[in-house]
Protein backbone atom coordinates (compact mmCIF):
# COMPACT_ATOMS: atom_id res chain seq x y z
CA UNK A 1 0.00 0.00 0.00
CA UNK A 2 1.52 3.44 -1.01
CA UNK A 3 2.16 6.20 1.18
CA UNK A 4 0.08 9.08 0.95
CA UNK A 5 1.30 12.43 1.58
CA UNK A 6 -0.50 15.73 2.07
CA UNK A 7 0.90 19.39 1.43
CA UNK A 8 -1.14 21.92 3.51
CA UNK A 9 -1.12 25.73 2.83
CA UNK A 10 -2.80 27.75 5.28
CA UNK A 11 -3.96 31.29 3.39
CA UNK A 12 -6.04 33.94 5.33
CA UNK A 13 -9.54 32.27 5.83
CA UNK A 14 -8.74 29.38 3.41
CA UNK A 15 -6.81 26.43 3.82
CA UNK A 16 -5.62 24.57 0.18
CA UNK A 17 -3.80 21.13 -0.02
CA UNK A 18 -2.40 19.01 -2.32
CA UNK A 19 -2.51 14.86 -2.20
CA UNK A 20 0.28 12.48 -3.81
CA UNK A 21 0.86 8.97 -3.36
CA UNK A 22 4.33 7.41 -3.24
CA UNK A 23 5.51 3.83 -3.59
CA UNK A 24 9.00 2.76 -4.35
CA UNK A 25 9.88 4.72 -7.33
CA UNK A 26 6.43 5.74 -7.84
CA UNK A 27 5.06 9.47 -7.15
CA UNK A 28 1.71 10.11 -8.50
CA UNK A 29 -0.75 13.30 -7.90
CA UNK A 30 -3.72 12.31 -6.13
CA UNK A 31 -5.67 15.76 -6.44
CA UNK A 32 -6.18 19.21 -4.53
CA UNK A 33 -8.61 20.06 -1.76
CA UNK A 34 -9.60 23.51 -0.33
CA UNK A 35 -12.07 24.69 2.69
CA UNK A 36 -12.91 27.99 4.16
CA UNK A 37 -13.39 28.65 7.68
CA UNK A 38 -16.73 29.27 8.52
CA UNK A 39 -17.86 32.18 10.44
CA UNK A 40 -17.61 31.77 14.34
CA UNK A 41 -14.50 29.64 13.75
CA UNK A 42 -11.97 30.74 16.12
CA UNK A 43 -9.28 29.81 13.83
CA UNK A 44 -8.29 27.18 10.70
CA UNK A 45 -8.68 24.12 12.66
CA UNK A 46 -12.21 23.11 11.81
CA UNK A 47 -11.61 23.69 8.13
CA UNK A 48 -8.57 21.58 8.55
CA UNK A 49 -10.64 18.66 9.77
CA UNK A 50 -12.85 18.88 7.00
CA UNK A 51 -10.31 19.05 4.21
CA UNK A 52 -8.94 15.77 5.62
CA UNK A 53 -12.27 14.31 5.78
CA UNK A 54 -12.39 15.06 1.94
CA UNK A 55 -8.77 14.03 1.37
CA UNK A 56 -8.46 11.37 3.82
CA UNK A 57 -5.89 10.53 6.54
CA UNK A 58 -2.46 11.29 5.34
CA UNK A 59 0.65 8.63 6.19
CA UNK A 60 3.10 11.89 5.86
CA UNK A 61 2.00 15.91 6.06
CA UNK A 62 3.84 18.94 5.11
CA UNK A 63 2.70 22.14 5.71
CA UNK A 64 3.97 26.06 5.52
CA UNK A 65 4.42 28.99 8.09
CA UNK A 66 2.96 32.18 6.57
CA UNK A 67 5.93 33.98 5.24
CA UNK A 68 5.18 37.52 7.16
CA UNK A 69 6.14 35.64 10.59
CA UNK A 70 9.39 34.76 8.92
CA UNK A 71 12.90 36.07 8.39
CA UNK A 72 15.02 35.46 5.73
CA UNK A 73 18.71 35.88 4.85
CA UNK A 74 21.11 34.78 2.09
CA UNK A 75 24.20 34.10 3.42
CA UNK A 76 27.76 33.48 1.90
CA UNK A 77 29.83 31.59 3.94
CA UNK A 78 33.46 30.10 3.09
CA UNK A 79 33.07 26.72 3.78
CA UNK A 80 31.04 24.10 2.71
CA UNK A 81 31.02 21.14 5.82
CA UNK A 82 27.40 20.26 7.27
CA UNK A 83 28.45 20.71 10.09
CA UNK A 84 29.81 23.53 10.76
CA UNK A 85 27.30 25.50 8.72
CA UNK A 86 24.84 24.37 11.55
CA UNK A 87 27.08 25.46 14.27
CA UNK A 88 27.63 29.37 12.15
CA UNK A 89 24.03 29.72 10.60
CA UNK A 90 22.57 31.24 13.78
CA UNK A 91 25.22 33.76 14.64
CA UNK A 92 25.00 35.08 10.77
CA UNK A 93 21.90 34.89 10.77
CA UNK A 94 21.63 37.12 13.71
CA UNK A 95 24.19 39.65 12.22
CA UNK A 96 21.18 40.96 9.92
CA UNK A 97 18.67 40.81 12.40
CA UNK A 98 17.69 43.63 15.37
CA UNK A 99 17.12 41.35 17.72
CA UNK A 100 18.53 38.00 19.52
CA UNK A 101 17.81 34.47 18.20
CA UNK A 102 16.97 32.99 21.74
CA UNK A 103 13.17 31.90 21.59
CA UNK A 104 13.75 31.26 18.02
CA UNK A 105 13.90 28.17 15.41
CA UNK A 106 16.60 28.48 12.98
CA UNK A 107 17.05 26.87 9.94
CA UNK A 108 18.97 26.46 6.21
CA UNK A 109 19.17 24.76 3.72
CA UNK A 110 21.95 25.43 1.04
CA UNK A 111 21.18 26.54 -2.15
CA UNK A 112 24.72 26.86 -4.26
CA UNK A 113 28.63 25.66 -3.40
CA UNK A 114 31.42 26.62 -5.29
CA UNK A 115 34.97 25.15 -4.40
CA UNK A 116 35.15 25.42 -0.03
CA UNK A 117 32.24 28.12 -0.65
CA UNK A 118 28.34 28.00 0.32
CA UNK A 119 25.53 30.02 -0.65
CA UNK A 120 23.24 29.59 2.26
CA UNK A 121 19.55 30.49 2.78
CA UNK A 122 18.50 30.99 6.15
CA UNK A 123 15.23 31.64 7.97
CA UNK A 124 13.86 32.24 11.72
CA UNK A 125 10.62 32.14 12.92
CA UNK A 126 9.88 32.77 16.52
CA UNK A 127 8.95 29.47 18.59
CA UNK A 128 5.60 31.07 19.51
CA UNK A 129 4.27 31.09 15.89
CA UNK A 130 5.76 27.80 14.85
CA UNK A 131 3.88 26.21 18.14
CA UNK A 132 1.00 27.65 16.98
CA UNK A 133 0.76 26.36 13.78
CA UNK A 134 1.17 23.19 15.25
CA UNK A 135 -1.53 23.61 17.32
CA UNK A 136 -3.84 24.60 14.71
CA UNK A 137 -3.22 21.39 12.74
CA UNK A 138 -3.09 19.40 15.84
CA UNK A 139 -6.64 20.11 16.06
CA UNK A 140 -7.27 18.44 12.64
CA UNK A 141 -5.04 15.33 13.82
CA UNK A 142 -2.05 16.59 11.88
CA UNK A 143 1.41 16.27 12.94
CA UNK A 144 3.37 17.45 10.15
CA UNK A 145 6.94 16.37 9.45
CA UNK A 146 8.24 19.81 7.66
CA UNK A 147 7.11 23.17 8.30
CA UNK A 148 7.99 24.98 5.48
CA UNK A 149 8.36 28.24 3.83
CA UNK A 150 5.96 28.02 0.53
CA UNK A 151 7.59 30.46 -1.47
CA UNK A 152 10.71 28.81 -0.97
CA UNK A 153 8.91 25.52 -1.93
CA UNK A 154 7.72 27.48 -5.43
CA UNK A 155 11.04 28.33 -6.62
CA UNK A 156 12.17 24.71 -6.56
CA UNK A 157 9.23 23.92 -8.19
CA UNK A 158 9.31 26.34 -11.61
CA UNK A 159 13.16 25.40 -11.20
CA UNK A 160 12.53 22.06 -12.06
CA UNK A 161 9.12 23.05 -14.51
CA UNK A 162 11.29 24.84 -17.18
CA UNK A 163 8.17 24.18 -19.96
CA UNK A 164 10.13 23.39 -22.27
CA UNK A 165 12.19 26.20 -22.44
CA UNK A 166 16.48 26.62 -21.35
CA UNK A 167 16.82 28.36 -17.93
CA UNK A 168 16.34 31.81 -17.10
CA UNK A 169 15.32 34.01 -14.35
CA UNK A 170 12.07 34.21 -12.85
CA UNK A 171 9.68 35.72 -10.58
CA UNK A 172 7.05 33.84 -8.81
CA UNK A 173 4.10 35.76 -7.18
CA UNK A 174 1.85 34.08 -5.74
CA UNK A 175 -1.66 36.25 -4.68
CA UNK A 176 -4.66 36.04 -2.73
CA UNK A 177 -7.21 38.55 -1.30
CA UNK A 178 -5.52 39.13 1.77
CA UNK A 179 -1.27 38.63 1.12
CA UNK A 180 1.33 38.67 -2.05
CA UNK A 181 4.48 36.64 -1.73
CA UNK A 182 7.08 36.69 -4.10
CA UNK A 183 10.45 35.29 -4.99
CA UNK A 184 13.37 35.86 -7.16
CA UNK A 185 15.06 32.75 -8.87
CA UNK A 186 17.88 33.38 -10.87
CA UNK A 187 18.90 31.36 -14.14
CA UNK A 188 20.82 28.47 -11.90
CA UNK A 189 17.50 28.04 -10.21
CA UNK A 190 18.46 29.82 -6.85
CA UNK A 191 16.40 31.86 -4.89
CA UNK A 192 18.14 35.46 -4.56
CA UNK A 193 15.08 37.12 -2.49
CA UNK A 194 11.76 36.23 -0.82
CA UNK A 195 9.42 39.14 0.08
CA UNK A 196 5.47 38.93 1.69
CA UNK A 197 3.10 42.10 1.26
CA UNK A 198 0.32 41.77 3.28
CA UNK A 199 -1.41 43.13 0.73
CA UNK A 200 -3.69 41.01 -1.82
CA UNK A 201 -4.34 41.35 -6.11
CA UNK A 202 -7.62 39.77 -6.02
CA UNK A 203 -10.60 40.89 -4.89
CA UNK A 204 -13.61 39.75 -2.77
CA UNK A 205 -15.09 38.68 -6.18
CA UNK A 206 -12.45 37.06 -7.55
CA UNK A 207 -11.66 39.91 -9.96
CA UNK A 208 -8.30 42.40 -10.43
CA UNK A 209 -8.19 45.46 -8.33
CA UNK A 210 -7.87 48.76 -9.65
CA UNK A 211 -4.69 50.12 -10.52
CA UNK A 212 -4.00 52.49 -7.46
CA UNK A 213 -5.07 49.66 -5.27
CA UNK A 214 -2.11 46.99 -6.50
CA UNK A 215 0.28 49.84 -6.84
CA UNK A 216 1.69 49.18 -3.44
CA UNK A 217 2.29 45.45 -4.42
CA UNK A 218 3.64 46.33 -7.32
CA UNK A 219 6.68 48.85 -5.98
CA UNK A 220 7.89 46.56 -3.39
CA UNK A 221 8.31 44.13 -6.69
CA UNK A 222 10.04 46.51 -8.54
CA UNK A 223 12.42 47.53 -5.28
CA UNK A 224 12.89 44.13 -5.18
CA UNK A 225 13.99 43.35 -8.70
CA UNK A 226 15.87 46.56 -8.60
CA UNK A 227 18.23 45.23 -6.23
CA UNK A 228 18.81 42.14 -7.85
CA UNK A 229 19.57 44.14 -11.16
CA UNK A 230 22.75 42.25 -11.54
CA UNK A 231 21.19 39.45 -14.09
CA UNK A 232 21.58 40.65 -18.01
CA UNK A 233 18.14 38.74 -18.62
CA UNK A 234 14.92 39.90 -17.03
CA UNK A 235 13.23 37.40 -15.74
CA UNK A 236 9.69 35.73 -16.55
CA UNK A 237 6.86 36.60 -14.20
CA UNK A 238 4.95 33.59 -13.10
CA UNK A 239 1.28 34.08 -11.18
CA UNK A 240 0.53 31.38 -9.04
CA UNK A 241 -2.53 31.33 -6.06
CA UNK A 242 -5.94 32.62 -7.03
CA UNK A 243 -5.22 35.64 -8.88
CA UNK A 244 -3.42 32.78 -11.50
CA UNK A 245 -6.35 32.89 -14.03
CA UNK A 246 -7.24 36.44 -14.17
CA UNK A 247 -6.52 37.73 -17.38
CA UNK A 248 -6.94 41.17 -16.27
CA UNK A 249 -4.60 40.49 -13.38
CA UNK A 250 -2.13 39.37 -15.85
CA UNK A 251 -2.48 42.35 -17.99
CA UNK A 252 -2.05 44.49 -14.91
CA UNK A 253 0.96 42.76 -13.88
CA UNK A 254 2.80 43.31 -17.37
CA UNK A 255 2.14 46.67 -17.65
CA UNK A 256 3.23 47.39 -14.27
CA UNK A 257 6.67 45.78 -14.60
CA UNK A 258 6.98 45.65 -18.23
CA UNK A 259 7.61 41.83 -17.84
CA UNK A 260 5.84 39.24 -19.76
CA UNK A 261 3.72 37.43 -17.43
CA UNK A 262 2.28 33.90 -17.81
CA UNK A 263 0.49 31.31 -15.54
CA UNK A 264 1.74 28.18 -13.01
CA UNK A 265 -0.52 26.19 -15.03
CA UNK A 266 0.95 26.68 -18.03
CA UNK A 267 4.06 24.60 -16.89
CA UNK A 268 4.54 21.09 -17.54
CA UNK A 269 4.96 18.94 -14.57
CA UNK A 270 4.99 15.35 -16.30
CA UNK A 271 9.21 14.48 -15.13
CA UNK A 272 8.10 15.15 -11.41
CA UNK A 273 4.48 13.44 -11.08
CA UNK A 274 2.68 10.52 -12.76
CA UNK A 275 -1.08 10.18 -13.86
CA UNK A 276 -2.90 13.26 -13.40
CA UNK A 277 -0.88 16.59 -13.67
CA UNK A 278 -1.23 18.68 -10.76
CA UNK A 279 -3.23 22.39 -10.19
CA UNK A 280 0.31 24.42 -10.25
CA UNK A 281 -2.11 27.66 -10.52
CA UNK A 282 -4.70 27.85 -7.81
CA UNK A 283 -2.52 25.09 -5.55
CA UNK A 284 1.09 25.53 -6.86
CA UNK A 285 2.72 26.36 -3.24
CA UNK A 286 0.94 22.82 -1.87
CA UNK A 287 1.99 21.31 -5.03
CA UNK A 288 5.29 22.34 -4.91
CA UNK A 289 5.66 21.12 -1.16
CA UNK A 290 4.94 17.57 -1.71
CA UNK A 291 8.68 17.68 -4.38
CA UNK A 292 10.16 17.59 -0.67
CA UNK A 293 8.66 13.29 -1.01
CA UNK A 294 9.83 12.29 -4.11
CA UNK A 295 11.01 8.90 -4.34
CA UNK A 296 13.85 10.16 -6.33
CA UNK A 297 16.16 13.59 -5.78
CA UNK A 298 13.54 15.02 -3.70
CA UNK A 299 13.72 18.84 -3.13
CA UNK A 300 15.25 19.81 0.83
CA UNK A 301 12.78 22.23 1.71
CA UNK A 302 13.66 24.50 4.78
CA UNK A 303 12.10 23.07 7.89
CA UNK A 304 11.42 24.99 11.18
CA UNK A 305 10.82 21.81 12.95
CA UNK A 306 14.10 22.11 14.83
CA UNK A 307 15.19 21.69 18.39
CA UNK A 308 12.57 21.26 20.93
CA UNK A 309 9.70 21.37 18.07
CA UNK A 310 11.56 18.62 16.40
CA UNK A 311 8.93 16.28 14.82
CA UNK A 312 9.16 12.54 16.94
CA UNK A 313 5.88 11.14 15.45
CA UNK A 314 5.26 8.34 12.72
CA UNK A 315 4.59 8.15 9.43
CA UNK A 316 1.84 5.89 8.86
CA UNK A 317 3.39 3.21 5.66
CA UNK A 318 6.98 4.01 6.51
CA UNK A 319 8.09 0.49 4.84
CA UNK A 320 5.00 -0.09 2.67
CA UNK A 321 7.19 1.89 -1.02
CA UNK A 322 10.26 -0.29 -0.06
CA UNK A 323 8.54 -3.80 -0.12
CA UNK A 324 9.04 -4.20 -3.46
CA UNK A 325 12.41 -3.41 -3.48
CA UNK A 326 12.85 -5.60 0.17
CA UNK A 327 11.53 -8.76 -1.91
CA UNK A 328 14.08 -7.87 -4.82
CA UNK A 329 16.83 -7.60 -2.93
CA UNK A 330 15.91 -10.84 -0.43
CA UNK A 331 15.70 -12.82 -3.93
CA UNK A 332 18.66 -11.69 -5.20
CA UNK A 333 20.77 -12.71 -1.97
CA UNK A 334 19.29 -16.12 -1.64
CA UNK A 335 20.04 -16.52 -5.43
CA UNK A 336 23.55 -15.59 -4.87
CA UNK A 337 24.03 -17.21 -1.48
CA UNK A 338 22.89 -20.96 -3.70
CA UNK A 339 25.34 -20.00 -6.40
CA UNK A 340 28.30 -19.33 -3.83
CA UNK A 341 27.21 -22.81 -1.99
CA UNK A 342 27.15 -25.17 -5.47
CA UNK A 343 30.26 -23.24 -6.33
CA UNK A 344 31.61 -24.58 -2.97
CA UNK A 345 30.16 -28.28 -3.10
CA UNK A 346 31.27 -28.68 -6.97
CA UNK A 347 34.96 -27.53 -6.01
CA UNK A 348 35.24 -30.01 -3.10
CA UNK A 349 33.38 -32.81 -5.02
CA UNK A 350 36.36 -31.64 -7.65
CA UNK A 351 39.06 -31.97 -5.16
CA UNK A 352 37.59 -35.45 -3.95
CA UNK A 353 38.24 -36.94 -7.43
CA UNK A 354 41.34 -35.64 -7.03
CA UNK A 355 42.39 -36.96 -4.60
CA UNK A 356 41.36 -40.19 -5.02
CA UNK A 357 43.26 -40.23 -8.65
CA UNK A 358 46.47 -39.17 -6.44
CA UNK A 359 46.15 -42.04 -4.38
CA UNK A 360 45.41 -44.53 -7.20
CA UNK A 361 48.64 -43.13 -8.48
CA UNK A 362 50.75 -43.18 -5.58
CA UNK A 363 49.58 -46.95 -4.31
CA UNK A 364 52.26 -49.06 -6.01
CA UNK A 365 55.14 -46.59 -4.42
CA UNK A 366 53.34 -46.19 -0.80
CA UNK A 367 51.33 -49.51 -0.82
CA UNK A 368 47.59 -50.30 0.33
CA UNK A 369 47.93 -47.77 3.25
CA UNK A 370 45.51 -44.46 2.80
CA UNK A 371 47.97 -41.51 4.37
CA UNK A 372 45.74 -38.41 5.04
CA UNK A 373 48.38 -36.70 2.16
CA UNK A 374 49.74 -38.95 -0.32
CA UNK A 375 51.64 -36.09 -2.17
CA UNK A 376 53.51 -35.64 0.70
CA UNK A 377 54.22 -38.88 1.35
CA UNK A 378 55.10 -39.55 -2.24
CA UNK A 379 57.79 -36.45 -2.37
CA UNK A 380 59.15 -37.92 0.86
CA UNK A 381 59.53 -41.59 -0.76
CA UNK A 382 60.86 -40.05 -3.75
CA UNK A 383 63.17 -38.28 -1.90
CA UNK A 384 63.96 -41.51 0.49
CA UNK A 385 64.69 -43.50 -3.20
CA UNK A 386 66.70 -40.93 -4.43
CA UNK A 387 69.41 -40.51 -1.61
CA UNK A 388 69.70 -44.79 -1.90
CA UNK A 389 70.15 -44.58 -5.40
CA UNK A 390 73.00 -42.03 -5.54
CA UNK A 391 74.38 -44.37 -2.71
CA UNK A 392 74.57 -47.30 -4.90
CA UNK A 393 75.23 -44.81 -7.90
CA UNK A 394 72.32 -45.16 -10.15
CA UNK A 395 71.25 -42.67 -12.64
CA UNK A 396 74.44 -40.53 -11.36
CA UNK A 397 77.26 -39.03 -13.98
CA UNK A 398 79.24 -37.93 -10.88
CA UNK A 399 79.92 -38.49 -7.22
CA UNK A 400 79.12 -42.19 -7.48
CA UNK A 401 80.38 -44.19 -4.24
CA UNK A 402 82.02 -46.69 -6.98
CA UNK A 403 84.14 -43.62 -8.89
CA UNK A 404 84.80 -41.86 -5.61
CA UNK A 405 87.06 -45.31 -4.54
CA UNK A 406 88.54 -45.23 -7.85
CA UNK A 407 89.87 -41.40 -7.20
CA UNK A 408 91.08 -42.26 -3.65
CA UNK A 409 92.71 -45.59 -5.02
CA UNK A 410 94.57 -43.59 -7.68
CA UNK A 411 94.98 -40.33 -5.69
CA UNK A 412 96.74 -43.13 -3.17
CA UNK A 413 99.57 -45.50 -4.94
CA UNK A 414 100.53 -48.08 -2.56
CA UNK A 415 104.12 -46.39 -2.13
CA UNK A 416 102.13 -43.84 0.16
CA UNK A 417 102.39 -45.45 3.81
CA UNK A 418 98.74 -44.83 5.06
CA UNK A 419 96.20 -47.56 7.02
CA UNK A 420 92.96 -46.98 6.49
CA UNK A 421 90.65 -47.95 8.43
CA UNK A 422 87.46 -46.09 7.91
CA UNK A 423 86.23 -45.07 4.74
CA UNK A 424 82.41 -43.10 4.77
CA UNK A 425 80.73 -41.59 1.27
CA UNK A 426 77.43 -39.77 1.22
CA UNK A 427 75.82 -37.51 -1.43
CA UNK A 428 78.23 -34.36 -0.10
CA UNK A 429 81.64 -36.02 -0.02
CA UNK A 430 84.06 -38.55 1.32
CA UNK A 431 85.38 -39.29 5.06
CA UNK A 432 88.06 -40.96 5.58
CA UNK A 433 89.80 -42.18 8.79
CA UNK A 434 93.18 -44.26 9.55
CA UNK A 435 96.97 -44.02 10.29
CA UNK A 436 100.41 -43.16 8.82
CA UNK A 437 103.69 -42.84 9.50
CA UNK A 438 104.18 -38.97 10.27
CA UNK A 439 102.47 -35.88 9.96
CA UNK A 440 103.77 -34.91 6.84
CA UNK A 441 102.00 -38.20 4.85
CA UNK A 442 99.01 -37.26 6.17
CA UNK A 443 99.74 -33.62 3.93
CA UNK A 444 100.45 -35.62 1.14
CA UNK A 445 97.12 -37.47 1.58
CA UNK A 446 95.49 -34.16 1.39
CA UNK A 447 96.93 -32.69 -1.28
CA UNK A 448 97.08 -36.23 -4.08
CA UNK A 449 93.33 -35.83 -2.85
CA UNK A 450 92.82 -32.35 -4.13
CA UNK A 451 95.01 -33.10 -7.14
CA UNK A 452 92.41 -36.11 -7.75
CA UNK A 453 89.94 -33.36 -9.60
CA UNK A 454 86.93 -35.09 -7.69
CA UNK A 455 87.28 -33.17 -4.93
CA UNK A 456 87.61 -29.24 -3.90
CA UNK A 457 89.40 -27.97 -1.19
CA UNK A 458 89.78 -29.88 1.47
CA UNK A 459 90.02 -28.12 5.22
CA UNK A 460 93.14 -29.15 7.08
CA UNK A 461 93.05 -32.81 8.72
CA UNK A 462 92.42 -33.70 12.05
CA UNK A 463 96.09 -35.41 13.50
CA UNK A 464 96.74 -36.83 16.64
CA UNK A 465 99.62 -39.63 17.87
CA UNK A 466 98.04 -43.21 17.94
CA UNK A 467 99.28 -45.23 20.51
CA UNK A 468 102.14 -46.83 18.65
CA UNK A 469 104.93 -43.68 19.00
CA UNK A 470 105.78 -44.37 15.12
CA UNK A 471 102.27 -43.95 14.38
CA UNK A 472 100.07 -40.90 13.28
CA UNK A 473 96.14 -41.01 13.85
CA UNK A 474 94.38 -38.61 10.98
CA UNK A 475 90.36 -38.14 10.07
CA UNK A 476 90.33 -35.26 6.37
CA UNK A 477 86.95 -34.81 5.42
CA UNK A 478 86.95 -34.31 1.67
CA UNK A 479 83.51 -32.46 -0.34
CA UNK A 480 82.98 -33.32 -3.71
CA UNK A 481 84.03 -30.91 -6.20
CA UNK A 482 80.69 -30.93 -8.03
CA UNK A 483 78.05 -32.33 -5.61
CA UNK A 484 74.54 -32.54 -6.69
CA UNK A 485 71.76 -31.51 -4.55
CA UNK A 486 69.59 -33.55 -2.50
CA UNK A 487 66.04 -34.09 -3.23
CA UNK A 488 63.84 -33.30 -0.51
Amino acid sequence: MPQRILAVELAGDRVRAAMAERAWNLFQFVGVFENQRASGEPDLGAALARLVAQAGQPDIVISALPTDLVSKRLLELPFADSRRLKQVVPFALEEHLPFPVDGAVVTFTRVGREGSQSLVLAALARKADVQHHLDVLAKAGLDPKIVTLAPFALAALFARAQNGSSPRPHLVIQTDQASTEMVLVDAKGIPRAIRSVGLGLVTGDGGAPPPNDAAGVLNTVRQMLLAQAADSEPPQVILTGPGATVARLRNLLAEGLSLSVCGGGEFDCSAMFEGRQPDTARFAAAVAMLLAEMPAKPVELLNFRQGDLAFRGHTGGDLTPFYTTGILAAGMFAALLLNFTLGVSTNLHRLSLLNGHIADIAAPALGDKNPSDPMAQLRSGISGMSKRLRLLGGNLSHNSPLNTLLAVSQALPSRFPVEIEDIQIDATGLRLSGQTDSFATVDQVQKALEQSGEFGEIPGPQTKKASDPSKVEFRLNADFKYSLAETD
